[in-house]
């Protein structure tokens, strides 16, 4: 892994500003009755990524992107397959290029699906991966056509919802395969003539959240989190490599998917994370294995992770503002398949729950 470049110790915390969070909740309806499997992370990526490139490559490109002739990147490869601008010298050694996306599946482990019934799940877009917003739309229509599971079950596209920051609810901005023109007053971000204004989360509305937050919080880890300390996989919360972590994750995102590097003193922010005391701590290991077919060929993968969650005391608020950061972005491996989920409660509050 890169070490992010600090920025002097005198600059000023901040998130980064050109890195604009779209969350939304896509609404499937099956067409069929289906057999999906518990966790549907790997499902609906890998189906999608599939359909992504046919709603936006031409046919000659299918499985070949990389011999794509096109002189400017295409949607597809620059929300997939992420190049890494000539002129960029920022993280040049970057192999594994984040997506600008995160695909946050169903919570329930749910596997059988009759026709009619709705699979709900949460797309997050990043940066300039919300211009491409059009294109998702397109490509989850045609996830429906192509169908869901071993069984390619079919299923329609009914609806988009753009969830204002903080609020389970929001516009609606695609129903039943046409574009819902929306704008929203409060918060306005243009960043498509089509789309009108939509509900953003973006720096001050992060650091403005993390100032009502107290200092003791609850740290819930939803899904599996993958993250590396010292070489190793974690088996317990720490609060500086998880903090080192956000700040590559932020840091490589800025740089690919926004207008540039995060310029901040990453290092001070992990000093201020090894200040943070951790107590009631409940974590495990849970495996997951998902098959990867990438490159035409079929190979199993295993990404476990641990799961639970644990009480920080004395986190301060630059370290609050990072891990709200993280419960949109995801942090660790395997984040586009809804990896490194995050929760963040105030600390009270969670243990009288």
């Amino acid at each position: 892994m890169t070490t992010p470049e600090p920025a002097s110790a005198d600059a000023p915390f901040a998130l980064p500003t050109t890195l604009p969070l779209l969350r939304m909740r896509i609404s499937m309806r099956m067409l069929e009755d289906a057999q999906l499997p518990a966790f549907k992370g790997a499902l609906l990526r890998g189906g999608f990524g599939y359909a992504f490139q046919r709603a936006s490559c031409p046919q000659a490109c299918w499985n070949h992107s990389d011999q794509c002739v096109l002189k400017t990147v295409c949607p597809y490869r620059q929300v997939f397959e992420t190049p890494h601008p000539p002129d960029v010298p920022h993280l040049h050694d970057l192999k594994d290029v984040p997506r600008p996306f995160v695909i946050e599946p169903p919570a329930d482990t749910q596997t059988r699906y009759a026709a009619g019934t709705v699979l709900e799940f949460v797309l997050v877009l990043i940066g300039q991966g919300i211009d491409a917003l059009p294109y998702f739309f397109f490509g989850f229509e045609q996830l429906g056509r192509m169908g869901l599971g071993h069984q390619h079950a079919r299923a329609r596209l009914e609806r988009v919802e753009a969830l204002r920051p903080w609020q389970p609810t929001g516009p609606v901005v695609y129903q039943d395969g046409r574009v819902v023109l929306t704008v929203e007053d409060n918060h306005p971000h243009d960043l498509h003539p089509v789309l009108g204004s939509l509900p953003i989360y973006d720096a001050p509305t992060l650091l403005a959240r993390a100032a009502t937050l107290p200092a003791d919080l609850r740290l819930e880890l939803r899904t599996p989190l993958r993250v590396k300390a010292r070489g190793t996989l974690l088996e317990q919360i720490e609060p500086a490599a998880l903090v080192q972590a956000l700040c590559w994750r932020l840091n490589a995102l800025a740089t690919f998917h926004g207008n540039g590097p995060w310029l901040v003193d990453h290092r001070a922010l992990v000093a201020q994370a090894q200040t943070i005391t951790v107590e009631q701590e409940q974590v495990r290991w849970v495996d997951w294995e998902r098959t990867s077919r990438r490159g035409g060929q079929s190979r199993s993968m295993k990404l476990g992770g641990i799961i639970g969650s644990a009480l920080l005391r004395g986190v301060p608020m630059e370290v609050r503002a990072l891990l709200l950061a993280g419960t949109l972005v995801h942090v660790g491996k395997a984040c586009v398949f809804g990896h490194g989920a995050l929760e963040v409660l105030p600390g009270d509050d969670a243990m009288k729950r």
